[in-house]
């Protein structure tokens, strides 16, 4: 039979009720530490269920950090490689001048489009001239417009720390 301490809690007052002598109004003690060891026992187990659920949290919250460390790594690792496969797919249909490549099943595709993507890069600390900046934002400082830059360079301007790159483009389907 299992008692709730809360049950145990009542049957404890009652109990202790009984101790008392109901003529003369004397605690009968001995009875009375009896009936409260019974009732510590029960808040002891109460209170150890509780640490090992606390401990049992702790637990879980440490294997859900090396997990997530796990599966970060991961990822890594899966990006690390997905890039120099890349590249090396890349390079092979550079070398080969294949632009396309498809599987017999028609699953897998890969294109290549030379000189595809254009891109301004900026070297670092460089600082241009105001009419190459975006427009005042509230931050102090004023950053380089890529736009302007790109719109200068084909206008046949030279912007000194700049320049237009252009990239290849390997697609994957």
């Amino acid at each position: 039979m299992k008692i709730s301490l809360y049950q145990a809690a009542i049957e404890e007052q009652n109990k202790i009720n009984l101790c008392v002598d109901e003529e003369t109004g004397e605690l009968d003690i001995e009875k009375l530490h009896q009936i409260e060891g019974t009732f510590i026992n029960k808040c002891v187990a109460v209170t150890a269920v509780i640490k090992q659920c606390q401990v049992n949290a702790l637990g879980l919250s440490m294997q859900r950090q090396a997990v997530i460390s796990q599966f970060d790594k991961a990822i890594n690792r899966q990006d690390v490689l997905e890039k120099k496969l890349r590249d090396y797919l890349l390079d092979a249909m550079k070398a080969t001048n294949t632009l396309s490549i498809k599987s017999d099943d028609g699953l897998l595709q890969a294109t290549l489009a030379i000189d595809r993507d254009e891109s301004v890069e900026l070297d670092d600390d460089v600082i241009f001239a105001d009419s190459l900046l975006n427009p005042q934002k509230p931050a102090p400082a004023r950053t380089p417009s890529k736009d302007l830059i790109k719109q200068a360079i084909l206008a046949g301007e030279p912007v000194a720390g700049a320049r237009i790159v252009r990239k290849d483009r390997l697609t994957i389907k």
